[in-house]
């Protein structure tokens, strides 16, 4: 197959298009380099650098055709949609919408979508199951992602196959540690191991659904290799929670950190979901797909392929 995968210099983008290439698929990245890195990019992918925020960028792709399009790039980080929302819709929204053009009128079928738990906001019955109605986001960036996946909802009318994933906080060897804006493993780990207290914006008992990326890339894998799928949305996530206080607890021990390492609480934000997890039932059944890397597990690989590549000053 040939697959267009934006934001494919990011963290999960660069991982879905190294398996890709893995595969030996002809793949083409698009990114605009804002928080990816060209070295994230597999040496047998064609890297193109766009900003999927400009209207006009679907002219600039490489012409040819296309077999799926996978479409992660996006603005991913809840504080920076707050200080931009309107870059935040052109990011995520508009960029889905104008794809999905480009996909009907080039004959390209199939698109795969990274969506995010953030599309629920403050859900009544946990865990969360792609059915939960209504799905009130509570920032930004969750508005711009649920606003994606109706536009897929109407594309897929046109003859589109379309499946978008809630991503939950996936995480793992890759992750960017120098944006200190996404990412709550990869910014708590980026302070340790500098030494730092750790800023934590919110209560402590606040809670999560982390995925190790290499199942994260699984579910994708699994779908892509499918003409279609039997639902349009599924949850990827662990199906199990874990609140700030035990991540915090276990990055100190496979640090090998004292447990009163100190930790600095912060009031929160609103537009910040308190808590939630994944049903990962519909994707189970229908996918054929569970995770596989438990946290402790996932954290040691992270905290490893970290500590080997920092430097004596704390960088990466």
């Amino acid at each position: 197959m040939r697959v267009l995968v934006t934001g494919g210099a990011g963290f999960i983008g660069s991982a879905i298009a190294r398996r890709l290439v893995d595969d030996k698929h002809d793949v083409v990245v698009v990114d605009n380099l804002s928080t990816g890195s060209r070295e994230n990019v597999p040496l047998a992918a064609e890297l193109v650098e766009l900003d999927v925020a400009q209207a006009g960028f679907v002219r600039r792709l490489p012409s040819g055709g296309y077999d799926a399009v996978c479409h992660l790039a996006a603005q991913s980080a809840g504080v920076v949609s707050a200080e931009d929302p309107y870059y935040d819709l052109q990011a995520n929204a508009a960029s889905t919408l104008l794809l999905t053009r480009w996909c009907i009128e080039r004959g390209v079928r199939r698109f795969l979508y990274a969506s995010s738990m953030a599309a629920y906001g403050d859900v009544r019955e946990l865990p969360a199951h792609e059915d939960a109605s209504p799905s009130v986001p509570v920032s930004y960036y969750g508005l711009s992602k649920l606003a994606s996946e109706h536009l897929l909802r109407l594309a897929s009318r046109e003859g589109l196959s379309v499946t978008s994933f809630r991503m939950f906080s996936v995480y793992g060897p890759g992750q960017n540690l120098g944006n200190l804006k996404q990412g709550m493993a990869s910014i708590y780990l980026a302070y340790l191991l500098r030494g730092e207290p750790v800023p934590v914006t919110g209560s402590l008992e606040r809670f999560r659904d982390f995925v190790y990326i290499d199942d994260a890339v699984e579910a994708w894998m699994a779908a892509l290799a499918l003409g279609e799928t039997t639902s349009p949305v599924y949850n990827v996530g662990s199906g199990s929670r874990t609140t700030v206080r035990e991540l915090l607890a276990a990055l100190k021990a496979a640090l090998g950190l004292r447990p009163d390492h100190p930790v600095q609480e912060n009031p929160g934000s609103p537009s910040d979901q308190f808590g939630i997890w994944a049903d990962i039932r519909r994707i189970a059944k229908e996918l054929q797909w569970r995770p596989t890397i438990p946290l402790e597990v996932g954290l040691r690989r992270m905290v490893a392929w970290a500590v080997e590549r920092a430097t004596p000053e704390g960088r990466w």
